[in-house]
């Protein structure tokens, strides 16, 4: 079973289930950590690089404390000793799915980037990303309280259960299965191809976002956004 054959109208047991693993893979982080996190996502919303010392100064702890912090994670791009990536959000052309707000374009590292990145960055974003078999572009509008504009009407997310060996390389272990598709057969036809995968409705995909955020980044999504 998957989610989506659930009553749409309430999270399914399976999104509690796929919670709990996704904390395990993204466990809380400790309160500087969290706000270094958050401003990071922010800095970088803007369109460029950030500096070390920008960020420094965004998350008000020191430049000391936040190369302490970027060293110990995982997935941190840098550009000529800048910040050009981070954990599914980047400037930099690198993916198919776009993020288009404020007349930028970002991109992000799978679907469900797009849908858990506006609610830290504290935008409303277009989203177009690809179904990856047939090429037709799914678009919505995510803002950080909700989804809505989905087009087609049908359409799904895949997604692949977390499991911790996944941190040694999330994006080819995790990012590469999480795809939107126009349709539940779409979707089904993709699934069957790729064991361990399976199929969420939107509402239940946009649901996840949100307790992977707060389960994560806590009080430091509350900070206001500059």
């Amino acid at each position: 079973m998957t989610a989506i054959e659930n009553d749409q109208n309430r999270a399914s047991p399976i999104v509690d289930q796929i919670t709990a693993k996704v904390l395990e893979v993204f466990p809380s982080l400790e309160p500087d950590a969290r706000r270094v996190a958050v401003h990071l996502y922010r800095l970088l919303a803007q369109g460029g690089a950030v500096s070390r010392e920008e960020l420094a100064q965004a998350a008000q702890v020191s430049a000391e404390r936040v190369a302490e912090i970027l060293a110990d994670w995982p997935r941190v791009y840098f550009e000529e000793d800048k910040i050009i990536g981070f954990w599914g959000l980047t400037p930099r052309p690198l993916s198919k799915h776009l993020l288009k707000f404020e007349g930028r374009t970002q991109y992000a590292w799978c679907a469900w980037d797009t849908l858990f990145i506006p609610e830290i960055i504290g935008q409303t974003v277009e989203v177009e990303s690809p179904d990856p078999e047939t090429g037709a572009v799914v678009r919505l509008t995510v803002t950080p309280e909700e989804v809505k504009n989905v087009s087609p009407a049908g359409a799904v997310m895949s997604i692949v259960t977390p499991t911790a060996d996944m941190r040694e390389d999330i994006v080819a272990k995790f990012c590469h299965y999480v795809y939107f598709f126009p349709s539940i057969e779409a979707g089904k036809q993709w699934v069957a191809k790729n064991p361990g995968t399976s199929l969420m409705s939107i509402e239940d995909s946009f649901d996840l976002a949100k307790r992977r955020n707060r389960g994560q980044f806590k009080e430091a999504l509350d900070i206001p956004v500059e």
